[in-house]
């Protein structure tokens, strides 16, 4: 199975979709911020990246989240082919409407809206970590 890297600041979140990965047959590790993750990846290797978009600390959203995340993988070349799922609730703010869109655009090959099913999200774990898929 994937060995994939969750980077998501909500604590329940994290832990529950960790917990999802591991009994699919993953196998899972979860950061909390982008500077995190990015140590963590130039540290290990990963079969895949799933990001929160929006990182907040004291309920207010800060530099160090998944655009950024996106971005910086798409430019390091240990990673830059890395499969990326984006998870975000933030959509349904006002002028936040096509976030999974933008990250979409910098380089994000799924985006999921929260909130979401495992099954929803392990499927797209599954397309995007296939050995044939990797191979090519």
């Amino acid at each position: 199975m994937a060995t994939i890297l969750l980077m998501e600041d909500d604590l329940t979140v994290g832990f529950e979709l960790t917990r999802d990965l591991i009994m699919a047959g993953h196998s899972a590790r979860m950061c909390t911020s982008a500077s995190e993750a990015k140590e963590e990846l130039l540290r290990e290797e990963y079969d895949l990246l799933i990001s929160d978009v929006i990182v907040k600390v004291d309920g207010r959203a800060v530099p160090d989240g998944g655009i950024g995340l996106v971005g910086w993988v798409r430019r390091t070349d240990r990673v830059r082919t890395l499969p990326i799922i984006v998870i975000t609730g933030t959509f349904r703010y006002p002028g936040m409407e096509n976030i999974l869109d933008l990250a979409r655009q910098i380089g994000a090959d799924v985006g999921i809206e929260k909130p979401f099913k495992a099954k929803e999200l392990l499927a797209k774990v599954e397309v995007l970590t296939r050995s044939d898929k990797r191979a090519s």
